[in-house]
């Protein structure tokens, strides 16, 4: 028996040893160099910093924007993917004529490049021939046409509308999973008793679905943490910082400067915001499933 077992240890030797090189150590090498100048690869001129990274990263008020729009990002994505995605959820389940064509709307964002995504939304914002301006200009609501990605106080919210487009899809994906593990016996004994749709919805299955909720929350707070693509094609992090996100300005200062030493603080910082979240909303699920 134990020459079986040291032999199911030497299996899997290699795989650790692949999560060592691929995974850990990386890990590690990013938090060392993060208490460093390190510019470039002139590792002969590294030298130790001490925390002066940090220091300068929560001293520059461009980096404290663009975390004030990454929870003001994450918690408006939150709110239209899980709110609007649970009531399409509903809505899809019906079944009713033509619902395949109507899931094939909302799914086909998903799968699409965010590339795309982002050149079709900066063709919908254009100022002089976008179809938004234009279809506010055919409502005679002219005076509410903006620059819409060139509006400090616009642009952040144009970008949101473009990643709820895209991600809302997924949420119907999550939420109708766990739909299809609430048994219909609950619902037809609350007709019985005389529920209607919006108490079904909200005493039933909102709470019902409750670890869809904890995958949709964790999956779109390490989505906007790491958010990059559709930011930076649509608006660079402008106009002046309003639309700066962690990642952008991770960019911008190694590109522009090559600081690997700042570069790697940002990102353990944002691992470790990302992982103090989500522990923040298991637990609080964790503490509703006690009640």
């Amino acid at each position: 028996m134990r020459t079986k077992d040291h032999a199911a240890y030497l299996y899997i030797i290699p795989s650790l040893l692949f999560i060592l090189m691929f995974l850990f150590l990386p890990i590690l090498y990013n938090v060392l160099v993060g208490f460093t100048d390190l510019r470039g690869v002139k590792f002969e001129k590294m030298s130790f910093i001490g925390f002066a990274n940090y220091v300068q990263l929560v001293s520059d008020p461009i980096f404290l924007k663009s975390l004030t729009n990454v929870f003001v990002f994450m918690l408006l994505t939150l709110l239209f993917q899980m709110g609007l995605g649970l009531l399409l959820t509903v809505f899809l389940a019906n079944k009713f004529r033509g619902h395949r064509v109507m899931e094939l709307i909302f799914f086909m964002p998903v799968v699409l490049s965010s590339v795309v995504i982002a050149h079709s939304f900066n063709q919908i914002y254009e100022p002089n021939f976008g179809g938004l301006n234009r279809l506010l200009d055919f409502l005679g609501l002219g005076d509410f046409q903006r620059i819409w990605l060139g509006d400090q106080t616009w642009a952040l919210y144009a970008i949101l509308a473009a990643n709820i487009y895209q991600w809302t899809g997924m949420g119907i994906i999550y939420y109708r999973v766990g739909l299809a593990n609430i048994s219909q016996e609950i619902y037809e004994a609350a007709k019985i008793d005389g529920a209607g749709f919006w108490q079904q919805l909200i005493r039933i299955t909102t709470p019902l679905l409750k670890y869809s909720h904890l995958t949709i929350m964790l999956m779109t707070t390490i989505g906007t943490l790491k958010f990059f693509d559709l930011v930076y094609i649509m608006t660079g992090g402008g106009p002046a910082g309003s639309t700066e996100f962690p990642m952008t300005y991770l960019y911008k200062r190694l590109s522009m400067e090559g600081n690997n030493g700042l570069g790697s603080a940002l990102a353990t910082l944002v691992v470790i915001l990302a992982i103090a979240l989500a522990v923040v909303q298991t637990k609080a699920f964790k503490k509703v499933d006690v009640d």
